[in-house]
């Protein structure tokens, strides 16, 4: 940690443990239980940028332009506000219903868990 210094008592002496002042307000934090869901969220939202990623490079290799023109469009490169959340949600909705005979069984199995995980996290929102 670039700049923190070691406490040093009045003496000039620099104590032996001595404790960082920057980790004081952070350990009890990564130790309580909520902290773990913040980055739980964080890591799925992570996983379901990779799995659009992935969906994305695979309908480009194949040219399975439908699927793709309802995704694109949606498909910020941040989900920062909820009518973002909410166009990409609807935009997993309309490959469900729309793209069946575009999609493999795979590819539709990891759209149902990404519009489900989207659905999830909005309703939390909401409510």
């Amino acid at each position: 940690m670039g700049g923190v210094k070691d406490v040093q008592p009045a003496d000039g002496v620099t104590a032996a443990n001595s404790v960082k002042a920057s980790n004081f307000a952070i350990a009890p934090v990564r130790d309580f239980s909520l902290s773990a869901l913040a980055d739980t969220s964080y890591s799925m939202e992570l996983n379901l940028f990779k799995t659009l990623d992935g969906l994305i490079s695979g309908w480009c290799e194949r040219r399975a332009l439908r699927p793709l023109a309802y995704l694109l469009p949606a498909y910020p490169e941040v989900l920062a506000h909820t009518d973002q959340q909410f166009q990409l949600l609807e935009a997993l909705k309309n490959l469900k219903r729309l793209c069946l005979d575009q999609l493999t069984s795979e590819e539709l199995r990891l759209v149902t868990q990404a519009h489900d995980f989207l659905d999830e996290r909005l309703r939390a929102c909401v409510i």
